[in-house]
């Protein structure tokens, strides 16, 4: 399971891009340099030439996309309190030892999950850096059009 981003930008602009994408920006880091330019022509370069509406479109789904990281984020705290309260009822409850395990065992299995989800999109700074350009390769396309509706009219 990865992240929302790295999904997104897999989907929208196909995974070998996303490879070449998050291989410049890892080495960007490693040498601490913050050049995203190249990566904002490549990306402006792939999708200047698409329609207005699937622009329009990308733009929604990495919107979507934005919050639904967020949400992932603000919401691993209330999932934690559900795990232990679960947990501290199923053994509060006098309930067969072997039902008790199998319930223990079912509620960390979800926890679990939903703290791999959290930590997969609490550090994905890699793919962060893509998706902020990416957003404004998608802003600057919309902007374009827009400026260039008002010219015609």
């Amino acid at each position: 399971m990865s992240n929302v981003f790295k999904k997104l930008i897999s989907k929208e602009l196909g995974e070998v891009n996303y490879h070449r994408y998050s291989t410049f920006v890892r080495r960007n880091i490693e040498s601490r340099a913050s050049d995203s330019q190249t990566i904002y022509n490549d990306m402006y370069e792939k999708l200047k030439y698409r329609d207005i509406k699937a622009i329009t479109k990308m733009h929604n789904r990495l919107n979507d996309t934005m919050l639904l990281a967020f949400r992932i984020s603000r919401n691993f705290l209330f999932s934690f309190v559900i795990y232990l309260i679960a947990t501290i009822f199923l053994i509060v409850r006098d309930i067969s030892p072997e039902i008790t395990v199998v319930a223990i065992g079912m509620v960390n299995l979800c926890f679990i999950y939903k703290a791999y989800e959290f930590i997969a999109n609490k550090f994905c700074y890699i793919d962060a850096q893509i998706v902020l350009v990416y957003k404004t390769v998608l802003d600057r396309i919309i902007l374009n059009e827009r400026r260039t509706m008002q010219r015609k009219s």
